[in-house]
């Protein structure tokens, strides 16, 4: 099946994550020096990183003998009189054929924090002596961690898995606000689209088991700051509009009703269309004369799905 090829590029990735650009290409030009002409198993590239990079990647080789899709459980709390920020996160892998019990795998995990003006925060561990930069990525080893950020004058909001930094499952409780709040402000552009469907595929579930009408504010508001900012990429701006499809939905449900998921998606559609009408007409036509060049695509996708919603 696509399962392994799928997988083995994203644990492919986690190296470049892990090592960064310079130590990927340093670990990648060992490899091809040492192994050129012969047949070689991921434990030659595994062997290779580590060497080039003087990192012991033992631990990473898990990802190739487990099996499974990992979990990570988050949590936080804020000391407002410390400005400590902390996250507790508890990494698990449920049971496989052959694997009842699992071991911790070595996860990098990328995220930043947001002020509730929707700006990124300098990040600064504690023990660190000065603030570092918006984006870090946390290096999961054990089966618990607790990470405190000092130096927050206000509680803020975890922008997790950044770039999809490894394939995981993240759960933490944000609310629909939250979501919201990501959805319109988030920096990294695979979260602020995660935030998006997560939020878009919550309602549109809540609809299958209680009919409502009109577009909540929350949703509302995100999608008319995004149809409002000519300074976004339209593709981006195409992509994240885009409703969760109905095969995804149904992938949510116990018993699938495609009828049902079907009314529910057109509905909420229609309703985003009614009360923002006025700004889908204004994206249509901004965009019905795409420039001649590498962006061409992405100006035509957002006037077709302008045009779709209209």
């Amino acid at each position: 099946t696509a399962t392994i090829y799928n997988k083995g590029a994203e644990v492919i990735r986690m190296y470049h994550t892990l090592l960064g650009a310079e130590g990927f290409r340093a670990g990648l030009e060992l490899y091809l020096q040492r192994h050129d002409g012969e047949a070689v198993t991921c434990d030659d590239f595994l062997a290779a990183m580590a060497e080039a990079n003087g990192r012991d990647l033992s631990q990473f080789g898990r990802w190739y003998a487990q099996a499974g899709t990992p979990l990570l459980q988050i949590s936080d709390s804020y000391d407002a009189d410390r400005g400590r920020y902390t996250l507790h996160i508890r990494q698990s892998c449920p049971p496989t054929p052959g694997q009842p019990t699992k071991l911790p795998f070595h996860i990098p995990l990328r995220l930043g924090l947001l002020d509730s003006a929707g700006r990124p925060l300098p990040l600064q561990l504690a023990g660190e002596a000065a603030p570092g930069d918006s984006n870090r990525v946390l290096e999961l080893t054990e089966e618990n961690h607790s990470f405190h950020f000092e130096g927050l004058a206000e509680r803020p909001l975890p922008s997790l898995l950044r770039d999809f930094s490894a394939p995981v499952r993240v759960e933490y409780p944000y609310t629909d606000e939250q979501l919201a709040f990501l959805f319109t402000h988030d920096e990294d552009p695979f979260n602020r689209w995660e935030a998006g469907q997560r939020l878009m595929t919550k309602l549109l579930l809540a609809r299958l088991e209680a009919p409502q009408t009109g577009v909540p504010a929350a949703l509302r508001g995100a999608f008319e700051a995004m149809l409002s900012n000519p300074e976004l990429d339209p593709a981006f701006v195409a992509e994240a509009l885009t409703l969760p499809t109905e095969s995804y939905l149904g992938e949510q449900l116990p018993v699938i009703d495609p009828g049902a998921i079907h009314q529910v998606r057109e509905g909420l559609m229609r309703s985003l269309c009614e009360e923002l009408s006025v700004l889908w007409m204004r994206v249509y036509l901004r965009h019905s004369a795409p420039p001649d060049d590498a962006d061409a695509a992405g100006h035509r996708r957002l006037k077709n799905l302008a045009l779709s919603y209209l």
